[in-house]
């Protein structure tokens, strides 16, 4: 094995929040810009559940 390592590494890089259910916390996250572009895969726990029973997304 090399102990080398290659300088075309590349990092995943996740953000998971727990949104508490909360429409103005989750219309934040999803309306922040630097969010889409500091982070590879978002995911929400307990998303705001409108009256019908839909999840608001973008």
């Amino acid at each position: 094995m090399s102990s080398t390592t290659s300088a075309n590494t590349m990092h995943l890089r996740i953000w998971q929040q727990n949104l508490n259910t909360s429409p103005l916390a989750q219309h934040s996250l999803l309306t922040s810009s630097p969010i889409a572009k500091d982070w590879d895969i978002i995911a929400l726990q307990e998303p705001s559940i409108n009256t019908i029973r839909n999840t608001i997304s973008t």
